[in-house]
């Protein structure tokens, strides 16, 4: 199996950040509990209103697996009033660098 890294983001409608923050914590403790999740971080980054969950899954049904999760449901069904864009996922490569 290999590990899946993802890096999600999502940002806030002007006056919405608090909310869309709240909602967003409120993944944190289901989704870690969930078999499969080898890390689930959120982020706010300086730039007000903008959020980034940062993810290890130990493989891509495990990662299926949350999307279909009903507390990822509700997320899905709930953050439109919170966020300015739709939320940008982002499946990563882990680059291996040769020291020269």
């Amino acid at each position: 199996m290999n590990e899946v890294y993802v890096i999600a983001r999502s940002v806030a409608r002007r006056g919405r950040e608090s909310q869309l923050g709240e909602l967003l914590r409120g993944m944190l403790a289901p989704t870690r509990a969930e078999s499969g999740c080898k890390l689930y971080e959120l982020y706010e980054s300086d730039a007000k209103g903008r959020f980034y969950f940062y993810e290890i899954w130990e493989s891509q049904a495990a990662l299926e697996k949350h999307a279909a999760s009903p507390h990822f449901k509700h997320l899905e069904q709930t953050v439109g009033e919170f966020v300015q864009e739709p939320f940008e996922v982002n499946i990563l490569e882990k680059k291996l660098i040769a020291a020269a």
